[in-house]
């Protein structure tokens, strides 16, 4: 990616007046593969490549954005960005980040080898996946869908403060949903991954997880409706945590959309609990050597043993707080400004296996699967999911369950976690560990 465009586009916007300007380019090429029965079902291969212009004027924000990079397109971009500001309402808040004076570090983000790879090895994968999938038992009768996706994109963002960067980086993912019969019968079982090493992910492995799933579930049933101690999957607790992620915002907060409102330095979890958000993870699929608007990237404790121990900023609610960036500005893409999101936001691991979690549950439930999780109120932290897994008799997997709810408020649930695994895992961005809770209402037949 030639930076001259990026200095263009600056020097323009001053020469419109603008008090200060920020420049988002990015390129991507994307390639997704589809196989039915060992055959290629959809084939696709996307590039998208385009710049957004962030300009300052009198205490006004203004945005324009173009994927035509010829000069005059570039010098209409400045103009529609120094015009937009002028015709919009000032802002007090608004902010184009300085130059920082800490220094950008370097992440682990970028494998050639997805770059390299052949149409023939990216098809040749999701085959075996698939293979592998019916290799698992005679029970495994159809795959719906087994697809996998392979993306690079390079970034370079600039501000007329003198602050730049860019850096590439890579993506590989996986999914398989597999569907298994037996007595008429039939169960589904579905697995991804998403990973930015090529060599790091084991797509056929994620065919047999799938297979396994659905067979898991045959013979399911439902049960009574109780109250028992609850074990989440990682993947689950991943997804209860993504739930709760937006509370962490300072703009939810300041909009009064946080079920974190007034509880900053209080315990809003239970003490077992320490989440990170680090933009430097090693691998990870939010990392990066600067946020998207130039704050260097680093890791943050957001809860420290049960206690909320910050919110998450990107320049414009920092200076709302009188306080500093968290690194935390998160752009969509080139088409869009900074908002407030999440880097690599993860439960730190604890000290149990997630085999011993189920040993030490005498009578309980397993969740494997739950359904619904985005209906859940991400303000009063209300929710009631369906779910799927096992219920658990004298520290073992007694029998599959299904067509059950869980149901409570997630800070509760939060807080009456009394055990955390050590098999952190992450689904893009989100990552957690197997926990258990205490007590949850399940309901059932």
């Amino acid at each position: 990616m030639d930076d001259r465009t990026a200095y263009t586009i600056l020097s323009l916007s001053r020469d419109l007046k603008a008090d200060a300007a920020e420049v988002f380019l990015r390129a991507s090429t994307s390639t997704s593969v589809e196989i039915k029965d060992q055959k290629v079902d959809a084939f696709e291969r996307a590039r998208d490549i385009g710049v957004g212009l962030r300009v300052l004027v009198n205490g006004r924000i203004g945005f324009s954005y173009t994927t035509d990079l010829t000069e005059p397109s570039l010098r209409e971009l400045a103009r529609s960005a120094v015009s937009s500001a002028r015709n919009t309402e000032p802002d007090p808040f608004a902010v184009i980040p300085a130059r920082p004076s800490a220094p950008y570090q370097t992440v682990n983000i970028f494998d050639p080898v997805i770059v390299a790879l052949s149409e023939h090895e990216q098809i040749g994968r999701v085959m075996a996946m698939e293979r592998e999938a019916y290799a698992v038992d005679p029970r495994v009768r159809r795959i719906r869908k087994a697809s996998a996706g392979f993306h690079q994109a390079e970034t370079l963002i600039a501000n007329s403060y003198g602050a730049s960067i860019s850096y590439r980086g890579t993506a590989v993912s996986a999914s398989i949903e597999v569907v298994a019969e037996e007595k008429g019968e039939s169960q589904a079982g579905w697995e991804s991954d998403v990973k930015r090493f090529y060599g790091k992910l084991d797509i056929e492995d994620i065919g047999r997880r799938a297979a396994r799933k659905a067979l898991d579930l045959l013979g399911a049933c439902s049960i009574d409706s109780v109250k028992a101690p609850v074990v989440l999957e990682a993947s689950i607790a991943e997804e209860i945590l993504s739930i709760i992620a937006s509370g962490f915002s300072a703009e939810n907060v300041q909009k009064k959309k946080s079920l974190f409102i007034g509880k900053l330095g209080t315990e809003v979890v239970s003490p077992l609990i320490t989440v990170y958000d680090d933009g430097l993870l090693d691998g990870g699929m939010g990392s990066a050597p600067a946020d998207d608007e130039l704050v260097p990237a680093r890791k943050k404790t957001v809860i420290d043993q049960g206690r909320l121990a910050l919110f998450l900023q990107n320049a414009r609610t920092a200076n709302q707080d009188r306080t500093e960036s968290t690194g935390n500005g998160i752009r969509g893409g080139f088409k869009g400004v900074p908002g407030v999101g999440v880097t690599n936001l993860y439960i730190a691991p604890g000290p149990h296996a997630p085999e011993e979690m189920i040993a030490s549950t005498v009578r309980g439930l397993y969740v494997t699967e739950i359904m619904g999780a985005h209906m859940a109120n991400p303000i009063s932290g209300d929710f009631s999911v369906g779910a799927t897994g096992f219920w658990i008799e004298n520290g073992k997997k007694a029998y599959p369950v299904r067509e059950i709810t869980i149901a409570g408020n997630i800070l509760d649930l939060m807080k009456n976690v009394d055990a955390v695994g050590s098999d952190l895992r992450f689904s893009g961005r989100i990552g957690s560990p197997t926990i258990r809770v205490k007590e949850l209402s399940i309901g059932g037949k």
